[in-house]
């Protein structure tokens, strides 16, 4: 077997070979391991493990395993997993301050990575209104005492996402001394 199965290019990959028996009872089995990517022989491992550095999504990893009593060696057993992407991981968001009032404007921030290198991530937002602007700026309509909230999400094109939220108090406005 290979785990973890379904694997993201952020894992390493390890196979385990079990059940080989030395029918003559001379040796003590040991296991020799093949790789491959897509169908070609890798020299990336020749071990168990197979490195996740060596790994990319949307590729299938095999390994090819072979027991042997120190005398002869039995035909090969293998597994195979397809290496899926992986998910984007997003920083924040964070908001330009705690608590806004009416005519305030609250600026929400967020960046995103992806372990997968051909993935470039990008963010959205959504405050509470239903509004997409990185930038909302508090109204009449908000009540004082309650939250504005940001969500961010980061959306890597291939099907990855990851989202988190940050919210700000409404505080009351001063009133304005007339002329």
């Amino acid at each position: 077997t290979i785990e973890p199965d379904p694997a993201t290019t952020a894992q390493v990959l390890m196979a385990t070979a079990t059940g080989s028996v030395d029918p003559e009872g001379t040796g003590t089995v040991t296991y020799a391991y093949e790789w491959f990517e897509d169908g070609i022989s890798s020299a990336e491992s020749v071990s168990a493990t197979f490195p996740a550095s060596a790994t990319a999504k949307h590729h299938t990893y095999r390994v090819q395993v072979t027991a042997s009593d120190g005398l002869v060696s039995s035909a090969f057993g293998y597994a195979e997993v397809t290496v899926v992407n992986s998910a984007p991981v997003l920083t924040g968001p964070s908001l330009s301050a705690a608590a806004a009032s009416v005519g305030d404007a609250l600026t929400c921030s967020a960046t995103a990575t992806d372990i997968d290198p051909e993935d470039s991530p990008t963010v959205t937002y959504v405050w509470s209104d239903g509004s997409t602007e990185p930038t909302y700026t508090v109204t009449d309509a908000d009540a004082v005492g309650s939250s504005i909230t940001c969500t961010a999400t980061a959306n890597d094109g291939d099907g990855g996402t990851a989202s988190a939220s940050a919210s700000a108090s409404v505080t009351n406005t001063p009133p304005v001394m007339g002329p």
